[in-house]
């Protein structure tokens, strides 16, 4: 038996021994920068609907994937789940007859499909986790399919299946496969749609459409040749050589509604830290010029979207690179990880260019942009595309007119300048009349570019210099914060809206998004005495008037637009010279500017100074063309 002196000394012990520790804890506090819990990633608070884990394996000689997959699937709706539908879109790559074979013509962003080098995806075994079998039922054109449930999956349960399968990898086309030893590993495992409203949100692939799918967390073990380098969405946690000539790298992401992956023997790797998320860009040797540019145009978007709208929720941020003889996967998002490529929108190489072409940046902060509206937000891309690449494309544009200035965005040299905002117009003028609104498969190609991408950024574009900056900065960044993670619509944005700038917006809406509505503002008939103008078209997007008076002062005018012809009378004063709409060209959607300001005379020094701006670009024009 212990004597009480021995106990005391015992406990002395302890609290000395625990003292000791406190004090080592603070010390090791002031000598490590951060903590373990700062140290470890941090993943967003997304709602885990759609888990999945992977082990795939790659045959690098005959481009094929063999895997095993687990699915845990949390039923968060008031419904009983009858059943599972899964996309195979590999499947569409199959044949001439899949849907997006028809409707793309059987090539896509300029590259042909090829029978020899097809792409597909079989499951060759399902089963729930216990064991038991569950069939598959082929819907469409191979590109759905649906498993029948033994027992319905009630509200707030949950079920796990276990499935095998196997694929091929086209030819690189449409975003995903192989171009000699490069892979892109894009919509390449079963995968299942998105449970909405009594039943599956899950269509056949259209060449127009993209993705929607749940949230969830994502293991994935990829088996390939050993001196590949990989990169993939979210974070690499272990990486094992496998003694035969293969690798295993695992990955992992939390509150992702995808996992793509990319591969290649001849990667080389550089990154760069912004604001916490350490940025990886995995590019080809051949491409090394573009290291700055890239990391450059990345670090822009990451700190400008995150300022306007919220910060980027992911520890990391991967860019890939694509081969020249791969640009079909170049310019794609997938949650996490986006490719680029040295491509101009000239359809030549950058090296043509040099430097002039800001392509490449227009790509990289394009594609950055959706990780705040395809990979957080997450607005079903099929049914309201404009949604998505909408909001991304006027995010892009916004930023390239920030970091380049008006004019010059796009292409800047000696000879002709151009912007982005520019394009678009030139786009938006081809059919100015067609809704942004509407599922991606009922658009014609261009159709589809200009409601998905021209008509929404220079809409959105417009209702910024309506309102003003603070204020749809404002509108963005409640609309984003309140909808992470949370698969909008239209509708909500327009709830925002509304709630944002307390005005209906009806001219933005039912105008533009939802109708075919157009504007031509011009100034009718100038008198020394009054200003009339007007309005052809049924779109009224509110703007001004500014009129000058012979004494050269002026006044502006505001006009909501709603009256097809407006006369403003100054009947006392100084003589009418010149009056102009829409002075600031706030709206973008104008069809006409030319016709939007007139004078009551013609002054000779303003055409002198015309004509010698266009000397100047002749000039240049024939230095250029004796020798760029």
């Amino acid at each position: 038996m212990k004597s009480i002196v021995e106990d005391k000394v015992t406990v002395t012990a302890v609290v000395l021994r625990f003292i000791a520790c406190c004090l080592l804890a603070l010390l090791l506090g002031t000598l490590v920068p951060g903590d373990l819990s700062a140290q470890a990633p941090s993943w967003p608070d997304a709602p885990e609907i759609a888990s999945y884990d992977i082990d795939v394996t790659l045959d690098a000689g005959a481009r094929t994937l063999a895997g095993r997959e687990r699915i845990t699937y949390a039923n968060t709706t008031a419904d009983p789940i009858p059943d599972l539908v899964f996309h195979l879109y590999l499947n569409a790559f199959a044949s001439r007859d899949t849907i997006f074979m028809r409707e793309g013509g059987a090539a896509h962003r300029g590259q042909a499909w090829s029978p020899d080098a097809a792409g597909w995806i079989e499951v060759t075994e399902l089963r729930l986790a216990g064991g038991q079998p569950l069939a598959l039922e082929t819907l469409e054109d191979g590109t759905l399919a649906r498993a029948a449930l033994p027992e319905p999956v009630a509200p707030g349960e949950a079920v796990e299946i276990e499935l095998e399968f196997r694929a091929q990898l086209p030819r690189v086309f449409a975003r995903t496969g192989y171009a000699g030893d490069f892979l892109m590993v894009g919509q390449w495992f079963p995968k299942l749609g998105v449970w909405q409203d009594g039943a599956w949100n899950a269509y056949p692939f259209h060449a127009n459409a993209e993705f929607y799918a749940d949230f969830g967390t994502y293991d994935v073990a990829i088996t390939l040749p050993a001196g590949h380098v990989t990169g993939a969405t979210g974070l690499p946690v272990e990486q094992a050589d496998n003694g035969d000539g293969t690798q295993t790298v695992a990955y992992h992401a939390e509150g992702v509604i995808d996992f793509a992956w990319t591969a290649s023997p001849d990667f080389e790797q550089e990154s760069r830290s912004v604001d916490g998320v350490e940025v990886i860009y995995l590019y080809l040797p051949e491409h090394a010029r573009t290291v700055d540019r890239v990391l450059d145009a990345t670090e822009a978007a990451l700190t400008h979207y995150g300022q306007w709208y919220g910060t980027y929720p992911y520890p990391r941020l991967t860019v890939v690179d694509v081969p020249d003889d791969g640009q079909g996967a170049g310019g794609m998002e997938y949650p996490m990880l986006f490719t680029a490529g040295p491509m101009s929108a000239l359809g030549v190489s950058l090296d043509v260019t040099r430097g002039a072409d800001r392509s490449l940046e227009l790509v990289v902060v394009h594609e950055a942009g959706h990780q705040w509206w395809q990979s957080v937000v997450a607005t079903n891309e099929a049914e309201e595309p404009w949604l998505d690449e909408g909001m991304t494309e006027y995010s892009a544009v916004r930023l390239l007119t920030r970091l380049y200035g008006p004019g010059r965005s796009l292409f800047d040299s000696r000879v002709v300048s151009l912007g982005s905002l520019d394009t678009r117009r030139l786009e938006y003028f081809l059919s100015p009349g067609v809704p942004m609104y509407g599922p991606a498969w009922e658009f014609e190609t261009m159709e589809y570019v200009i409601a998905t991408y021209s008509k929404p950024a220079l809409s959105l574009l417009t209702l910024e210099r309506t309102l003003g900056e603070e204020t749809m900065l404002e509108l963005m960044s409640t609309y984003y914060q309140r909808h992470r993670f949370g698969h909008p619509t239209t509708e909500d944005f327009r709830t925002v809206a509304q709630e944002v700038t307390g005005q209906e917006l009806d001219w933005f809406f039912d105008g533009l998004v939802y109708g075919d509505e157009v504007v031509n503002y011009r100034v009718a008939e100038l008198e020394p005495r009054s200003v009339t103008v007007a309005r052809e078209g049924e779109l009224a997007v509110p703007t001004e008037v500014l009129v000058t008076f012979e004494d050269g002062t002026t006044v502006l005018e505001p006009w909501d637009g709603s009256q097809e012809e407006q006369t403003f009378a100054y009947p006392d004063g100084p003589a009418v010279r010149s009056a102009e709409v829409d002075p600031e060209g706030r709206v973008l959607v104008d069809l006409r500017w030319a016709d939007n300001g007139l004078s009551r005379q013609v002054y000779v020094a303003d055409w002198l100074a015309v004509a010698a701006r266009l000397v100047y670009y002749v000039q240049n024009a024939m230095l250029a063309l004796g020798g760029w």
